[in-house]
């Protein structure tokens, strides 16, 4: 093929030359051979102002170009069921979570043999059977191309998870949300986390220096287990102590109060307010989750307001973040809520 030899002592100028002119052929690969480099052409540089430079006709490596979700199903999907493939889809761990519109159903097992192909770190694709429901909002899914499991070590945040999709609620969009919280740890806390799972947000907050202890409460037996596993996982057993059981029942039990309080229960969180206020210290933070229009945002910030003049606690409500979509015109919210007194 057609190339250019220059020293290196130039060869960044003449590179920045060649793209601009669009003389630089961006298929193959420059090679270096002792004080000078070769750089693939798509045609004969004109105007040439460089000087130790030669044209070579030389065999350079083409540059492997990754494979996409649109070449490999170019010729199996039509045009406009290529359109309807989404272009981003959860994954936990190696394991891909599936959600294809109905217009797709009877193509996808083509498309997620298509995506483990496309992502190498995938080795299992499977899609929502059920949506999450009672108690322990557990979900069933369905494994549809790769290998038969539905456990997975999730990575996030400097933290290792296991996790399995059916025994444990688990969301890896959440992961962002989970070091912001991180982040606002500044002095040393005691953390309570209820409703804590497999201990998502106790792993990413004990990674925090300025974190003292934390104790989860999580009713599910099988996310508690998990839970278990996790801390010895990531070596936290000196910081992270969890109880399986109801908050209600569980915390009277716990003879502190805490720094800040974390409420990942948003459908129907704020039903367990008061429990939280209970265990909060004058000064400590409660980060409460709520699913809501946007229109709702008033109505749910007067009812957090509501139960805490209940409580007889003053607060004040330092910010409302929305970390997610949830459904077409509703979103999570955290509320940021600080008990003055």
């Amino acid at each position: 093929m057609l190339t250019i030899k220059t020293p290196l002592s130039q060869a960044q100028r003449l590179k920045q030359f060649l793209i601009k002119n669009d003389f630089f052929n961006r298929d193959y690969q420059p090679k270096k051979e002792n004080d000078f480099i070769y750089f693939p052409l798509n045609k004969k540089p004109t105007k040439l102002k460089f000087k130790n430079t030669t044209i070579h006709h030389r065999v350079l490596p083409k540059i492997e170009k990754p494979l996409t979700l649109q070449k490999l199903l170019k010729n199996k999907l039509t045009k406009k069921q290529l359109d309807l493939v989404p272009s981003a889809q959860e994954q936990i761990g190696s394991i891909m979570i599936l959600e294809m519109p109905k217009e797709l159903i009877k193509k996808e097992k083509l498309i997620a043999q298509a995506l483990l192909q496309v992502n190498r770190n995938i080795t299992t694709v499977v899609k929502k059977s059920h949506p999450h429901k009672n108690v322990f909002r557990l979900r069933k899914v369905k494994i549809i191309a790769g290998k038969r499991t539905k456990e997975t070590i999730h990575k996030e945040n400097n933290i290792r998870l296991k996790i399995n999709l059916e025994k444990t609620y688990f969301s890896a969009r959440l992961a962002n949300e989970r070091l912001r919280i991180k982040k606002q740890i500044k002095k040393p806390e005691e953390i309570l986390v209820m409703f804590s799972g497999a201990g998502p947000y106790s792993m990413v907050l004990a990674k925090n220096p300025f974190v003292k202890s934390i104790h989860g409460v999580e009713i599910n037996p099988l996310a508690h287990r998990l839970a278990l596993e996790n801390i010895k996982l990531n070596k936290l057993e000196h910081k992270v102590f969890v109880f399986q059981g109801d908050v209600r029942t569980v915390l009277p039990k716990i003879k502190k109060k805490f720094d800040r309080i974390l409420m990942p229960l948003p459908k129907t969180g704020e039903q367990f307010l008061g429990v939280a206020l209970i265990k909060a210290k004058p000064g400590a933070i409660v980060h409460l989750y709520a699913f809501l229009d946007e229109d709702k945002i008033a109505q749910e910030t007067k009812k957090i307001k509501d139960i805490c003049k209940q409580y007889k606690r003053q607060i004040r409500i330092l910010r409302k973040v929305q970390c997610g979509q949830f459904a077409p015109n509703v979103a999570r919210y955290c509320f940021d809520i600080k008990v003055i007194k």
